[in-house]
């Protein structure tokens, strides 16, 4: 049984199928790189493809294309409406939507549902990402797949991070709301699947997965929520309540670091200091906007009523936004500069007492990379979370219920 579904995982990770699906939506390679032989690259099973095109580009040891990244003169689009598509599908899961969509649910939306994804997200993220480098599957191989994106082409593959965050984060947004305010939960569960699917289908699409990477994704997202749920309302009450919880934070972050199984120079472990960081700095704002007395519990219990906004509503939640990003920024720069100084202080100092030697230049590169980015998004989750608001407040611009965010 077991060898039975080993060979389907190995056929489900054979990079035939994503080209393929490359072609049905309307992506091919332009004839002209294609060299006429009749010798074709071996598939996983140890037989010829059928297909009888070949990429003139010389193929690496790993299986990787020796150019990185097919530019758009190396492959046609026949139908624009599935590019764009899936263009923005893949934006969905990728941190530029997250740091753009978390601080706007904070000051605009809910922050107790808030911290309680940002839980959901942060650990079921460092558990994929450990997985990439632990399993170390390469990503789908060029040729016969077109690979359109080369942002995350250092990566494994095993599993889709991008297709586990497809499920965490809008099905946890369904559950997690679906008792505490009043509306129609089949669209939440309607728009939830077809955010799945989109995100799902466009790494597919883009030639940065295997079937059996996203489909190993969505397993592992499908087992980890129903046991990440049942423990978001204790450890948020904790982290929020508890004096203990800002050492404690500090203290998981940085063991989550120092036991992360990846290589030393992974992309996807710099990926996870950055997810450890923004979701450390989250809950420490939340810790001290409770301390301050800025956020106490709801005055009724839920659930509650939606209030659609007015214009008013809406114009206050844009400037929001918009004052709410320019305080990102600007503690972003900020804490780079710091966090960059701390970490080239405690180098020297650790050369200084022999505890460094000089061939460690590239360990020592990293270590200070990864502090960097581990204290400077922290620095921009309490911004989120504590000294946006704070703004909010001194302007009178604050959202009406930021108050009830327990």
């Amino acid at each position: 049984m077991l060898n039975f579904i080993w060979q389907w995982i190995l056929y489900l990770n054979e990079p035939i199928h994503v080209a393929n699906i490359q072609r049905y939506f309307g992506l091919e390679r332009k004839d002209s790189l294609i060299k006429d032989s009749t010798q074709q690259p071996p598939s996983s099973n140890g037989h010829s493809t059928p297909n009888p095109e070949k990429e003139l580009a010389t193929s690496s040891s790993d299986g990787e294309s020796s150019d990185s990244e097919l530019t758009p003169q190396n492959y046609v689009i026949h139908n624009y409406y599935w590019y764009w598509l899936f263009k923005f599908g893949t934006t969905l899961g990728e941190e530029i939507f997250y740091a753009s969509v978390f601080p706007f649910w904070f000051w605009n939306i809910d922050g107790a549902v808030g911290r309680r994804i940002i839980n959901v997200w942060s650990l079921s993220m460092f558990i994929g990402q450990s997985l990439k480098d632990i399993i170390c599957w390469p990503r789908p191989q060029c040729p016969p797949v077109i690979r359109m994106e080369n942002k995350w082409a250092l990566e494994y593959g095993m599993p889709s991070t991008h297709a586990m965050v497809s499920v965490t984060v809008p099905f946890s947004v369904i559950l997690l709301t679906a008792n505490r305010y009043e509306y129609p939960v089949y669209i939440g569960v309607a728009i939830a699947f077809t955010w799945c699917i989109l995100v799902s289908t466009s790494r597919l699409y883009l030639g940065m997965h295997s079937v059996a990477d996203i489909l190993g994704g969505l397993a592992l997202a499908s087992l980890l929520l129903p046991v990440l749920l049942p423990l978001v309302d204790t450890l948020d009450a904790f982290l929020l309540t508890h004096p203990a919880a800002p050492g404690l934070l500090v203290t998981t972050t940085i063991t989550l670091m120092l036991v992360y199984p990846g290589s030393k120079f992974s992309s996807a472990k710099e990926d996870t200091a950055v997810i450890l960081g923004s979701s450390m700095g989250l809950q420490l704002g939340g810790w001290i906007s409770f301390q301050m007395g800025w956020i106490r519990g709801p005055p009724i219990k839920p659930p509650y009523s939606i209030i659609w906004p007015s214009y008013e509503m809406l114009g206050l939640s844009l400037l929001r936004t918009i004052i709410g990003l320019i305080t990102v920024v600007a503690t972003r720069a900020i804490a780079k500069s710091v966090s960059y100084a701390a970490m080239k202080g405690v180098v020297s100092t650790l050369r200084s007492k022999d505890k460094l030697a000089k061939e460690d230049a590239r360990d020592v590169e990293l270590f200070v990379k990864l502090g960097v980015k581990l204290m400077t998004y922290a620095a921009i989750g309490i911004d989120v979370v504590c000294l946006a608001p704070a703004a909010f407040r001194f302007l009178n611009i604050e959202r009406p219920t930021f108050h009830t965010e327990i």
